[in-house]
C-alpha cells in the first residue's frame, strides 16, 4: 500500500509544478531601487533597468494593455453619466426569436475576465455571437505571475486562433525541452526526470510545455479581442433564467439579458454559489483547505544548470521546493508547507523558510538567499471535489474552470483545462440553431466534461497529500551492507525501491493529459518554433542579466552566466 502510494504521489508532480499553475498567483511586490520600478513588475523592467529587448515586447503588449484601457474608461465614463454600463439599454428585448442568425445572434454574457473567460470569450466572438465579459476589476494592470500551458493547451489555442497562438509564442519560453523532473531534496541528486514530458509531445506532434507571463497573455487576448467586450467595474452576483433566456443580475443592482451566462469567475464563483445554494465562501462554500500553503518567490540569478534545466523539484520529509525558469532571465520557486489555514507570513519569510529546509539542498537556499523578502507572497490552497453529482449547468448559465473544477497547481492543468472547457462549449455552441436548444446543450457539455476534468482534478489533490505523506529521502545504501546512507524508514526504503517505476507511471500520466490535443503541429513546426524561442531566449536573458548587473540587483551568479553565454 505504502508502495502504490509513494510511486502515484511521485508521478503526480511529474511535469506539474512548473509556475503559474492556476492554483496560485503570484504577486510580486515592486520595489523602489534608484527611482526605478523594480524588475519584478512584468515585462518592463528588470531590477530596475528597462531590458531592451523585453521592453520592445512590452511595448507592443502595451497598446494591448491601452485597449483594454480605453474600452474601459470610455465606457466607464459614459456609465458615471449615465448611472450605467453603456450596453445596459433598458430597450434591449429581453426575448428574441428562437431562431439564431446574423440579425439576432447569440448573446453571451461571461462572468469573469481571467484567462479562462478572455480566451472562451474571443472563441465565441469568431463566431459572430454577441459577447460581453463582465469583469470586477477596474482597469487592465499587469498583475500576477507567469502561467503554464501544457501541451494539451496550445493545442486547443492552435486550434482556436493559429494567428493568436503565432502571437503568444513571442512572449512565450518553454521548458519542456529541456531537463525536468525531481531532486532528492537533501542530497540534490536527480531521482526522476520527467522525459514523458518531451516524449508524448513529440507522439502527438504538439508544442512543448512552457510558461508566458499572465499579464503578457491577457494582454494579447484584450488586443486579439477587440474593443467593446470587456466591461470593468461591475460583477455578476446572481442570475434568473426565464423563459427567453437568462437575467444577469450584477451588484450594482443593473440586470443584462442573454441566452447564455458563462461563469468564469473562479474558485470564489458568485454564479457557481447561487447554481450550487452555497455560500460563495466559508463553511458552507463547498471549498476545502488543501492543508498545505505555498511560499511564492521571484528573483533575478543564474543557476549553474539555467540553460539546461526548466524546473526541479524538491522532495524529502513533510514537504516539498520548486525552482524554475520563467523567461527573461528570472527564475521562481514555490516552497509547499503543511501549515494549518489562516498561518500568517512571518516577518522574515526568508530566514523562516531557511529554517524549515535546514539541511537540505544548497540549491534551494541560494535560490531563497537570491530573494528579497519583499518579493515573496504566502498563499493558502484550496480546492474542490469533482462535482459528479452536481451540474455545471442550469437553464441557460453554465460553468467552467475554477468556477467548478479548481484544482490543486501539481499538475499545472488549471488553467489548460479552463482552456479546453472554452474551446467544447464554443464548439457546442456553434450547433445550436436555436435558442429552445440552450438548457440541454449546456447540460451537455457537462456531461462530456466532467469525467476528464474529476480525473485532473482529484489526481491533483491526491499528489499534494501523498507529497506529504509518504514521500521521504530515498535509502541509499553504501559500499559497505551495514551502512546506509539515509534515514531507515519504510517511506525510505519504499521511495527508493519506487524509483525505476516511475518514468513508466510518467509516461502514462502525460499520455492521457495530452491526448486531447485538437490539432498538431505540421512536420518541421515545433523544430521551428523551439529554435525561434531559444534564440530570443538568449538575447533578452543576456540584456537583462546585464541591465540587473549594472544595476546591482543580479543576485548571484553572474560570472558564471557569462561563462554560460561563452
Amino acid at each position: 500500500m505504502r508502495a502504490s502510494a509513494t510511486c502515484l504521489a511521485a508521478a503526480l508532480i511529474g511535469g506539474s509544478l512548473a509556475p503559474g499553475s492556476e492554483g496560485l498567483v503570484f504577486r510580486a511586490q515592486a520595489r523602489a531601487r534608484g527611482g526605478a520600478t523594480a524588475g519584478r513588475q512584468r515585462g518592463s523592467f528588470c531590477s530596475g533597468v528597462e531590458c531592451p529587448t523585453v521592453g520592445k515586447s512590452v511595448g507592443a503588449l502595451g497598446r494591448g494593455g491601452q485597449m483594454l484601457m480605453s474600452a474601459a474608461a470610455a465606457g466607464e465614463q459614459e456609465a458615471a453619466a449615465a448611472g450605467k454600463l453603456p450596453w445596459l439599454d433598458s430597450t434591449m428585448p429581453r426575448e428574441l426569436p428562437d431562431e439564431i442568425s446574423a440579425e439576432n445572434p447569440l448573446r453571451v454574457v461571461i462572468a469573469g475576465g481571467g484567462v479562462g473567460g478572455l480566451l472562451t470569450a474571443k472563441y465565441l466572438k469568431m463566431q459572430g455571437y454577441d459577447v460581453k465579459v463582465i469583469e470586477k476589476t477596474n482597469a487592465f494592470r499587469r498583475f500576477g505571475g507567469p502561467i503554464q500551458l501544457a501541451s494539451n493547451a496550445l493545442s486547443t489555442i492552435k486550434a482556436i486562433d493559429s494567428t493568436f497562438f503565432n502571437k503568444i509564442m513571442e512572449y512565450f519560453t518553454f521548458t519542456g525541452i529541456r531537463t525536468n523532473g525531481i531532486k532528492d531534496g537533501i542530497r540534490t541528486e536527480w531521482y526522476c526526470k520527467f522525459d514523458a514530458i518531451t516524449q508524448m509531445a513529440d507522439m502527438y506532434s504538439l508544442p512543448y510545455t512552457g510558461v508566458i507571463d499572465r499579464p503578457d497573455l491577457q494582454a494579447v487576448l484584450m488586443e486579439d479581442i477587440g474593443e467593446g467586450v470587456v466591461f470593468n467595474s461591475q460583477t455578476v452576483v446572481g442570475f434568473e433564467n426565464t423563459d427567453g433566456g437568462v437575467t444577469v443580475k450584477l451588484k450594482d443592482g443593473g440586470e443584462v439579458h442573454a441566452d447564455v451566462l458563462v461563469g468564469a469567475d473562479g474558485i470564489w464563483s458568485q454564479v457557481r454559489a447561487q447554481m450550487w445554494n452555497e455560500d460563495v465562501r466559508g463553511e458552507n462554500g463547498g471549498a476545502t483547505y488543501s492543508g498545505y500553503t505555498v511560499f511564492a518567490g521571484e528573483t533575478i540569478y543564474a543557476p549553474k544548470d539555467y540553460w539546461d534545466v526548466g524546473y526541479k523539484v524538491y522532495i524529502g520529509p513533510g514537504q516539498y521546493f520548486v525552482t524554475s525558469d520563467i523567461g527573461r532571465g528570472r527564475m521562481q520557486w514555490y516552497a509547499f508547507l503543511a501549515l494549518p489555514p489562516g498561518s500568517k507570513s512571518r516577518e522574515d519569510n526568508i530566514k523562516y523558510l531557511k529554517d524549515h529546509f535546514v539541511g537540505w539542498s544548497p540549491e534551494i537556499h541560494e535560490a531563497l538567499d537570491c530573494t528579497s523578502n519583499n518579493d515573496v507572497e504566502q498563499r493558502d490552497l484550496y480546492d474542490r471535489p469533482p462535482s459528479l453529482t452536481k451540474s455545471w449547468a442550469q437553464g441557460n448559465a453554465v460553468l467552467i474552470g475554477d468556477a467548478c473544477h479548481p484544482m490543486m497547481p501539481n499538475l499545472g492543468q488549471g488553467g489548460c483545462q479552463a482552456m479546453e472547457d472554452g474551446y467544447i462549449l464554443t464548439n457546442m455552441l456553434k450547433d445550436v440553431t436555436h435558442r429552445s436548444q440552450i438548457p440541454e446543450t449546456l447540460e451537455s457539455f457537462y456531461r462530456s466534461r466532467i469525467i476528464r476534468t474529476s480525473v485532473v482534478q482529484g489526481l491533483s489533490r491526491i499528489a499534494s497529500d501523498l507529497i506529504v505523506k509518504n514521500f521521504d529521502t530515498p535509502m541509499k545504501v553504501t559500499l559497505s551492507p551495514f551502512n546506509m546512507d539515509a534515514p531507515g524508514g519504510i517511506n525510505s526504503f519504499m521511495t527508493s525501491v519506487m524509483k525505476p517505476v516511475l518514468p513508466l507511471i510518467f509516461f502514462a500520466q502525460f499520455m492521457y493529459l495530452y491526448s486531447f490535443h485538437p490539432v498538431s503541429l505540421k512536420e518541421g513546426e515545433c523544430a521551428e518554433l523551439t529554435n525561434k524561442e531559444r534564440a530570443r531566449a538568449r538575447i533578452q536573458v543576456e540584456e537583462c542579466w546585464e541591465a540587473a548587473k549594472k544595476d546591482g540587483t543580479f543576485a548571484r551568479g553572474y560570472e558564471r552566466a557569462q561563462k554560460q553565454f561563452s
